[in-house]
């Protein structure tokens, strides 16, 4: 019987569409479970770790942090590469994208008007170029389709992802792509793939 799969996050994308996007490019079946205010304060103290995304297998196994999860899921469902050096770098393009979400999460909650400022500049200047000419480099020396191997991998599921979360942004948008056209093409490629054209067509309305 295959297992029975639920993932628990807020009613936004942040940490937990990656996890979602993992299950979309499989085809995959899953419980989408979003919570927020009571329903987020009753079951924190059941998770692993008192924080969310949660992976729950077959209603009794709990698996936590994004990354886990991601890499879990991409194993399950064959969306790691063909052997451990495409493993390891499909690892390294997580752990990027998750350097320049947490640039972008900082950039959002700071209050400070002056220190706003000061980190979207530098973001704007440096982390976001920096990604982009990262992901050119590594689509030109892989053939320009995937990230990792020959065939769609969590490692680009995790750039989706986060190119995703820029293009959706209304102070972005797809204008960010003004000079890495690759790296748009690479986004609508993914975007059109046709499990995860499905998924985005159903997907809720949410916040970054």
């Amino acid at each position: 019987m295959p297992a029975k799969f639920k993932i628990s996050y807020f009613d936004i994308r942040g940490r937990g569409e990656l996890p979602r996007l993992v299950f979309a490019a499989a085809g995959k079946e899953f419980e989408d479970e979003r919570l927020g205010g009571d329903k987020w304060t009753a079951f924190k103290p059941k998770t692993p770790y008192g924080q969310m995304p949660v992976l729950t297998v077959d209603d009794k196994t709990m698996i936590n942090q994004t990354g886990a999860i991601a890499r879990y899921l991409a194993r399950e469902f064959g969306l790691y590469g063909s052997n451990n050096m495409e493993n390891t770098k499909c690892d390294i393009i997580i752990e990027t994208t998750f350097d320049v979400f947490n640039a972008m999460i900082k950039l959002h909650f700071e209050k400070d008007e002056a220190k706003k400022e000061e980190l979207g500049k530098k973001f704007n200047t440096e982390v976001l170029p920096q990604f982009f000419t990262y992901l050119c480099k590594l689509l030109k020396e892989n053939g320009g389709k995937f990230l990792v191997g020959s065939k769609l991998t969590v490692a680009d599921m995790a750039a989706f992802d986060m190119l995703d979360k820029l293009t959706c942004n209304p102070k972005m948008g797809e204008g960010v792509y003004k000079d890495f056209a690759e790296v748009k093409k690479f986004y609508e490629s993914v975007k059109t793939n046709a499990n995860v054209q499905k998924y985005l067509e159903k997907r809720p309305a949410a916040d970054m």
